[in-house]
């Protein structure tokens, strides 16, 4: 069998869908199984094992008015691949339609899916009210469609020597691997309603290095958030968190993440990620819904800020105070850091939350 996986973004999205094609891969282990992802993401997909090839979609570019031409040689390799089942995890109207293309037989898609994308599927399954999360939606995708049975579970990510020995490089270089535990901290997020301010970080990480003294920690983050990271560090009086933000890529940013005993993040990429690593999370939520997009597994805690029109899913926050940051209290956090640091920590749901008083 020769099958398309159709999911070409957002990370934290592609990385929601790994379970569902691994349960996938696990049932079907002779079938050829191809990935269509956005170009800017393909290396994500290089962690997930069991993938035989990836076409990258170049969306930046085939959204230039003088790179159309080039749309239709596309379009024609992807039917000339001959897939047998194209699933479209995405649900909006540009992969349904690259679905649509590929002129497979069996097109399997949400049917609850946006911008018309359902038109151009051959199976449409609709996911029970009871099941909100991403990837239980993703799972119940395939097991509906193909009437898969098999266990679900959070694929191991692979590991490159390579990346090991970078990672271990930053680690001794700036002295990571010598404290008493390593917290991994994701500052920064692409919307501003999901971004707690730095003076929160700086509490939050001075009374942790007060509780547990000796504590390393490193702040990660793209080079674009390099000055997001900054920030956080300079907000601290008392911890001292090394700034790697813009200094990993993605294979080393793993293997920082697997050697930590714990990350603080927001409803971003990197939390995402942590959660698929078994990394131990908490996770700070205010315009999102932990039900939808929470850290995915045991063993994390989530935050949710009070807020009357929350959660809004608006990328600015639209009151004049962001009540959902202010709402939540660092020592909670402190408190749910040092119980996963010090091992006291029980294992909670992947949508079990604490909504700040």
């Amino acid at each position: 069998m020769n099958i398309l996986v159709v999911k070409p973004s957002s990370f934290g999205d592609i990385i929601h869908t790994f379970p569902a094609v691994d349960l996938l891969r696990r049932e079907y282990p002779d079938a050829t199984i191809t990935w269509l992802v956005n170009d800017s993401f393909s290396g994500l997909i290089d962690l997930l094992p069991g993938i035989d090839d990836v076409i990258p979609f170049p969306r930046r570019r085939f959204g230039k008015l003088r790179h159309c031409p080039e749309i239709l040689p596309f379009a024609r390799d992807l039917r000339q691949r001959g897939f047998d089942v194209v699933i479209d995890f995405q649900g909006l109207f540009r992969s349904g339609l690259l679905t649509w293309l590929t002129g497979a037989p069996t097109r399997i898609g949400f049917r609850s899916a946006r911008e018309g994308a359902r038109m151009f599927y051959t199976e449409k399954v609709m996911v029970p009210a009871n099941l909100t999360h991403a990837v239980d939606k993703n799972v119940f995708l395939v097991r509906s469609a193909l009437r898969l049975t098999g266990e679900v579970r959070q694929p191991p990510l692979r590991q490159h020597h390579d990346f090991v020995k970078l990672a271990r490089q930053l680690l001794h270089q700036h002295r990571l691997d010598q404290g008493q535990g390593l917290l991994a901290v994701a500052p920064g997020t692409r919307w501003e309603s999901k971004r707690w301010p730095a003076a929160f970080f700086g509490k939050v990480l001075d009374q942790l290095a007060q509780e547990r003294p000796g504590t390393a920690m490193w702040l990660l983050g793209s080079r674009d958030e390099q000055s997001v990271a900054e920030e956080v560090r300079t907000a601290c009086r008392v911890a001292s968190p090394v700034n790697l933000a813009g200094q990993t890529n993605l294979g080393a940013l793993c293997e920082l993440l697997r050697a930590s005993d714990a990350l603080l993040a927001h409803d971003t990429g990197p939390m995402h990620l942590g959660a698929a690593l078994g990394v131990p999370t908490v996770a700070l939520f205010g315009s999102t819904s932990p039900d939808l997009t929470g850290p995915y597994g045991p063993g994390h805690q989530v935050f949710v800020g009070q807020c009357p029109i929350g959660p809004c899913f608006r990328q600015v926050c639209p009151r004049e105070e962001q009540e959902c940051v202010e709402s939540v209290q660092t020592k909670r956090v402190v408190d749910a850091l040092v119980g996963m640091m010090s091992r006291e920590a029980n294992p909670v749901p992947a949508a079990g939350k604490e909504t700040a008083p």
